[in-house]
């Protein structure tokens, strides 16, 4: 008995110290409010012609749309969403797929996680009469947090080590000081201010002196844009009611939910993953169901990855389910304010056994 009580609390005081020494982590920066806004532009096209053929074997290609704004308080927070994607045959457009959702959250105590939520959904796609759009309401638990401050003192700690400005890491009080300091950027007046708040606080926790072009790295550091790092879950579920039914059909009641994780392994990377279904009352026998995965990095060399895996899942009442999937890898190099590389996708229809494979010049653009 006594053997299992020691190794009982030998245990405890491992994982106790596992703990405690664990390095600071992305997750732990707490903000007090949350506000991120992204816009990005992407597109490829592919042309191929061989003599060895009559007619050109392949020119097609597709402009993509991705907008997203998250913000959150103690109180409320709001999601809004909007992903657009426009196929090219030929240069002329063949195929539409537009989706957008707007959410309402309203905790139901200040700092708590339990949530109440309204808001909308609708689409657009190649082979649906109209737009579908639905309303709908339900309960939820989950936070999001900006993280990008203490990213943004991970990369300036980075920049120091590279410029031999301090000889090693900082501690992570000092770390998480800066992120702090960087949080409340709206309270300085200019950025030199800011960026000098925060070299007091390096040059007290690595006891060293900047010099004056390390300053103005600082500064570059902390102003630097369209780098947004964010953590967090939320899940939900709700019932709404069909405003416009997509195939002209009778209005009904929807139930739907949806997952929502964001992640960033490291400061240069984001995880992005959310899962939804909706469907109406017979929802076992009657619902669709999406998944999408993305990934984003940069590699040495200033290459930029973007990784994304989409699959949906369409079952219809007397039907078998049909699934379809598709990846995109995509390698850009920086032009400005625009990426420009190479892009692979594997896509694999409802009605295919075999992926299909293309290769193509594409690009990205940030815009916030």
């Amino acid at each position: 008995m006594r053997t299992k009580v020691a190794l009982a609390g030998l245990m405890a005081a491992v994982l106790g110290g596992l703990t405690w020494a664990s390095p600071l982590a992305l997750c732990d920066y707490k903000a007090p409010t949350t506000s991120l806004v992204s816009l990005a532009f992407s597109g490829s096209y592919r042309y191929f012609d061989t003599p060895a053929t009559p007619g050109v074997e392949a020119s097609s290609g597709r402009l993509g749309l991705t907008f997203s704004s998250l913000g959150d308080s103690p109180e409320t927070g709001y999601a809004l969403n909007l992903l657009g994607d426009l196929g090219l045959n030929a240069f002329a457009l063949s195929t539409v797929a537009i989706q957008g959702s707007g959410f309402y959250r309203l905790y139901l105590k200040e700092g708590e996680n339990l949530f109440g939520f309204g808001g909308v959904e609708g689409g657009l796609a190649t082979g649906q009469p109209q737009l579908g759009l639905r309303a709908s309401a339900g309960v939820g638990f989950g936070r999001f947090q900006d993280v990008t401050p203490l990213a943004k003192a991970f990369r300036i700690q980075a920049l120091l080590i590279e410029r031999k400005a301090i000889p090693q890491s900082l501690p992570d009080d000092t770390l998480m000081a800066v992120a702090k300091e960087i949080g409340r950027r709206a309270e300085y007046p200019e950025s030199k201010d800011l960026a000098a708040a925060v070299v007091k606080l390096v040059e007290t926790g690595a006891k060293v002196k900047l010099d004056p072009r390390t300053v103005l790295a600082v500064e570059d550091a902390i102003l630097a844009a369209g780098k947004d790092r964010y953590c967090g879950w939320a899940a939900q579920i709700g019932l709404g009611y069909e405003i416009l039914d997509p195939y002209l059909a009778a209005q009904d009641w929807v139930v739907s939910g949806s997952v929502d994780v964001a992640w960033p392994p490291e400061m240069n990377s984001q995880l992005l993953l959310r899962v939804s279904f909706s469907g109406p009352l017979d929802i076992v026998n009657d619902h669709t169901a999406t998944a999408n995965l993305s990934y984003e990095t940069v590699l040495p060399g200033g290459i930029l990855f973007l990784g994304q895996a989409v699959a949906d899942w369409v079952k219809r009442p007397g039907q078998e389910g049909r699934l379809s999937m598709s990846t995109t890898m995509q390698f850009s190099f920086s032009l400005g304010m625009a990426n420009v590389g190479v892009s692979l996708s594997l896509a694999k229809p409802a009605d295919q056994v075999d992926w299909s494979l293309d290769v193509s010049v594409s690009f990205l653009m940030k815009v916030l």
